[in-house]
């Protein structure tokens, strides 16, 4: 026989393949368990009596191999289930019968049970699935590996008042004795992570006909009037991919499913994406440009995935990265084609900059590494995987052209097919058929950690162009990366492929004009300008640059500042000469460092502080005027933006006088007034609110009108300055009155407070068994990312030493990152407050 033994306790066993599962399931949503039983036909590569697969969570309570009974184990600490059969395999295939059953979990993990209220005041239960990354064992045994491709059959046993959706379109229904068997169509061979299933009291749209696949929204009942938008949105990218990919989407139909309860914010399962309600659900005409875009770019982002990540997939773990840098990518690229009055390749440059900030630490990781554990698994899904990621696969298209760089996705999405891949695999394709070393320049950017800062100078009228690693604190770092560079002057854009670390002599058309490196803003690096180049980006030159390349010059100016590279005077005073700017992006950026500074002021100082904040923002927002129909979705962002920052860090007097009349009228009529400045106006009532304000801000979280209006005054509750408040946000948050799913984020956003964040950690860190026990493991990480403010000393010694004893295992790379953050940003505070402080006097 076969040795079943396996040389890591992770990973199954190699010499037994599934080729199909045959999963019915009877789920019971009063007392919110399941009785299940699945028939899986296997391969084997020689005759075996013994088969290893995953299941966590279940009883198994009877297994048969061809019909023949089965003895078995369950190994709950891997997560695995051997079962030995009695009659050994006599061929190379056959079939495992296996029963079981198990409870709707509260974790949001697996098959998992939702709630909400109807409008009688009824909780009523949602079963439905998240079995990303790997969770599908925690609803039946199955090779829980993303190599193990199968068909999947579903079949449904559910009360007749229930709706029942799958993977797959209904193909028989059945009824008898109250309840009804609903069989799903077979899905196309695919990983065990892309099953879903979904029943429970709820709703759907009529089916949107795109080129003959039926897409429609699924929902809670009375919400049909939030899903126009993402119905538009869905139809639209479901058009625009196949076109892209040049591939017919690879099933029978789309459902976009709205859960009151989900842990992540959607997911790619096949024919049934799941989602968060805020990311799916929305009404335009009272919702800001960005909680659209947040829609439009979930949608697409899980579209996206029905080719790349479902049709092909990663063979293992450590490629995650791929599939959601790609669908980040991609996100974008098609939300940009969706509206592109919403320049969504400017605004990913915010994005872009959080994976900036992580990778520019000591602790920050490649972007592929070894992925052994589920707890492994969890922690790929970070800024690194999606972020960076999405940011390198659009530096790459801009270097090799839009058009190659689609052809070579669409070759590898062809020659791949059904199967599994490795990360070279994708830029073998493409340099295939571009010609170009796209390995060797990927190579350098996937498998090594952190990324390059750019020294550009003017030497004998050219420009000399050197690297070395970026990063918030020293370091002899020797990295070498192949860089795609951009670089212009005057009319005259040079390509070039940077891979050494220089100086490299750059020939200059117009050696007396302005010099823009990473000209259009898409490399991801930073650039550091010798004093005279520098000089000659100023007035009508920055004028003429693009609102990327301007952000750029701000967002790198910051991170200078944070790693003492550039003080915060001279930030503040180049800051301080933006106030004729006008686009949302730059001016996004501009907030981020001006949000920074103020952290490193108190009294005084920061009256006067907040006097300049006053001056460099009340003209840009006096410049704007009142909303009017006909102006851009970002001119309404923009001036939502300015009437916070005034508001907030401004404590401009006027402005907290007219957000109050605009809240108040808002919450009397959602339609009176614009949506941006309905949110703006909550935020800075939020941050300068009374007692009786919070009680509003309550209100409005248990009665609201949409998810997003839901939202915004949950987490309004986190600004208030006032220590018995931020009590009762904290109690509120672990209470049942807000959903696992959003409790780490209020309590995240706590901890951000100004001047209370300190008692919100501590908090959190009294409550910290409770929290890691009731909220989904996939937030934990997330909860505390905002301890990094907190910088004062005694502050850092106690987080840090916490964390020493409390480690997130599902996350070590990232609470390590979070708490190097911490480190310095207590290292600005300390080096940059006192002079900050007489600068501004």
């Amino acid at each position: 026989m076969a040795d079943a033994t396996s040389p890591d306790p992770y990973r199954l066993p190699t010499h037994v393949r599934p080729t199909r599962y045959d999963v019915r399931l009877r789920p019971s949503l009063d007392d919110s368990s399941f009785v299940g039983s699945v028939r899986i036909h296997v391969e084997a590569e020689a005759p075996t009596d013994t088969f290893v697969l995953n299941a966590a969570e279940l009883d198994i309570t009877a297994c048969t191999f061809d019909g023949a009974p089965a003895s078995f184990t369950l190994d709950e600490a891997n997560e695995q289930l051997t079962i030995t059969a009695s009659n050994a395999m006599t061929l190379t295939t056959g079939t495992l019968n296996i029963e079981f059953t198990g409870s709707l979990n509260d974790k949001l993990r697996g098959f998992y049970r939702s709630t909400y209220v109807d409008g009688d005041g009824n909780e009523q239960v949602i079963a439905t699935t998240q079995m990303q990354a790997t969770d599908c064992r925690r609803a039946f045994p199955c090779w829980d590996e993303p190599e193990y491709k199968a068909v999947f059959g579903i079949t449904l046993d559910v009360d007749d008042d229930l709706t029942a959706i799958s993977n797959g379109r209904e193909i028989e229904r059945t009824s008898s004795d109250g309840r009804t068997v609903i069989r799903f169509a077979d899905t196309m061979v695919m990983s065990s992570y892309l099953v879903a299933f979904v029943v429970g009291r709820l709703e759907a749209t009529e089916p949107v006909d795109v080129d003959g696949i039926p897409l429609r929204i699924v929902h809670v009942p009375g919400k049909s009037a939030l899903t126009d938008f993402g119905l538009d949105v869905g139809a639209f990218c479901l058009r625009w991919f196949q076109e892209y990919y040049g591939i017919a989407y690879p099933s029978d139909k789309v459902d976009l499913v709205a859960l009151p309860d989900f842990a992540a914010g959607a997911m790619e399962n096949l024919g049934c994406i799941t989602f968060r309600e805020s990311v799916l659900l929305v009404d335009p005409a009272t919702s800001t440009q960005d909680e659209q875009q947040r829609v439009a770019d979930v949608v697409a982002h899980e579209l996206a995935h029905m080719w790349f990540g479902d049709l092909v997939t990663m063979r293992w773990w450590n490629g995650i990265w791929l599939n959601e840098a790609f669908a980040t990518f991609m996100e974008i690229a098609a939300c940009d084609a969706y509206r592109p009055d919403w320049q969504r390749w400017t605004s990913f440059g915010l994005e872009r900059s959080a994976a900036f900030d992580v990778d520019s630490l000591a602790s920050t990781r490649p972007v592929e590494f070894e992925v052994r554990s589920p707890a492994d698994c969890e922690g790929m899904f970070d800024v690194l995987t999606y972020q960076k990621g999405g940011a390198l696969l659009r530096m790459l298209e801009q270097y090799l052209s839009p058009e190659s760089f689609r052809e070579g996705v669409n070759h590898y999405l062809r020659t791949h097919s059904y199967a599994n891949t490795e990360t070279n695999d994708l830029w073998d394709a493409i340099e295939a058929t571009s010609g170009e070393p796209v390995r060797r320049i990927m190579d350098s950017w996937i498998w090594q950690p952190g990324y390059p800062i750019l020294t550009a100078s003017l030497v004998d009228g050219a420009l000399e162009l050197s690297q070395q690693r970026f990063g918030f604190t020293t370091s002899d770092d020797d990295t070498i990366w192949a860089i795609p560079v951009h670089v212009r002057n005057g009319d005259d854009t040079t390509r070039l492929l940077l891979d050494a670390a220089g100086p490299v002599s750059v020939p200059l058309a117009d050696p007396d004009g302005a010099v823009v490196v990473n000209a259009g803003g898409h490399g991801f690096f930073r650039v550091a300008y010798d004093s005279e180049l520098r000089s000659r980006l100023s007035g009508d030159v920055l004028a003429s640059m693009s609102t990327l390349e301007r952000y750029s010059l701000v967002d790198d100016a910051w991170s200078a500042t944070v790693a003492g590279q550039m003080s915060a005077a001279d930030l503040l005073d180049m800051l301080m000469g933006f106030g004729d700017e006008r686009e949302l992006a730059v001016w996004q950026a501009i907030t981020v460092a001006l949000r920074g500074l103020s952290r490193l002021l108190d009294d005084e100082p920061l009256e006067r502080f907040r006097e300049m904040v006053r001056s460099l923002v009340g003209p840009a927002l006096t410049a704007l005027g009142d909303p009017t129909d006909d102006e851009s979705d970002l001119t309404s962002t923009l001036r939502g933006l300015l009437t916070s920052t005034l508001g907030v860090l401004g404590n401009d007097a006027d402005t907290i006088a007219r957000c109050r009349e605009m809240f108040a009228a808002a919450t009397d009529d959602p339609r009176s007034v614009d949506p941006e400045l309905t949110s703006a106006a909550t935020s800075v009532v939020a941050a300068t609110g009374s007692v009786a304000d919070y009680e509003l801000m309550i209100a409005g979280f248990e009665t609201p009108s949409t998810p997003q209006n839901q939202l915004r005054h949950l987490y309004a509750l986190t600004s208030f300055d006032d220590a018995d408040l931020m009590q009762r946000t904290c109690d509120y948050a672990m209470s049942d009155a807000v959903k696992t799913q959003n409790a780490p984020f209020v309590l995240r956003m706590a901890i951000a407070n100004r001047h209370h964040g300190a008692q919100a950690w501590r908090f959190l860190r009294d409550h910290w068994a409770d929290a890691v026990d009731r909220f989904p493991s996939n937030t934990i990480s997330r909860m505390i990312d905002s301890v990094k403010l907190l910088t004062d000393p005694e502050l850092v010694d106690e987080v840090q030493q916490f964390f020493a004893e409390h480690p997130i295992e599902q996350a070590l790379k990232t609470q390590e990152q979070i708490l190097e953050r911490q480190r310095v940003n207590a290292a600005l505070h300390a080096r940059e407050s006192a002079a900050l402080a007489s600068h501004v006097r």
